[in-house]
């Protein structure tokens, strides 16, 4: 578990809506997570003190990243998004988003991307969730969340389904 993972806003509120101790798990399990402070202010359902407890680290950017981010304009990205790429960029690290213009700005930049649901597969496939418990967080995340179709949940759960048989 060296790899460190930049993430973005969107997934973490995606879990703290659904089920924060898969956030716990993928900290303890898979990756360091690590969180721009600009882009922490944007999740306002976990609190400093739990992100402390789940295993959170979040970071403060330097004031050239910060310059740099706010003035990177087109690709449809906000300041945080490009604060999560800089940041993944100068440490060599995974960014974890779900916002397709921020993933497309890493890969043509050459840096790792993970789905959110992605990470919690890895949960799945490591034997630290059940497929079961990985489908209900997901449907629970689905319904906060209008992005994660039905389609999506049927090929995520056929793929959580397979590493088990």
């Amino acid at each position: 578990m060296n790899q460190v993972v930049i993430c973005d806003a969107n997934i973490l509120i995606d879990y703290a809506k659904a089920n924060k101790k898969i956030i716990g798990l993928i900290a303890k399990h898979l990756y360091r997570i690590r969180v721009p402070l600009p882009v922490w202010e944007e999740v306002n359902d976990l609190s400093d003190e739990e992100a402390v407890i789940l295993g959170i680290n979040i970071i403060e950017p330097s004031i050239a990243q910060i310059y740099e981010a706010a003035n990177i304009h087109g690709g449809g990205l906000s300041d945080e998004d490009n604060m999560c790429f800089i940041i993944a960029r100068d440490e060599k690290a995974i960014c974890a988003t779900n916002e397709k213009p921020l993933r497309r700005k890493c890969e043509d930049n050459n840096i790792e991307v993970l789905w959110g649901l992605e990470m919690m597969g890895q949960l799945c496939e490591a034997g630290k969730i059940t497929s079961n418990l990985a489908e209900k967080v997901t449907r629970k995340i689905a319904q906060e969340n209008i992005t994660i179709t039905e389609d999506i949940i049927i090929r995520f759960i056929e793929r959580i389904t397979r590493q088990e048989g």
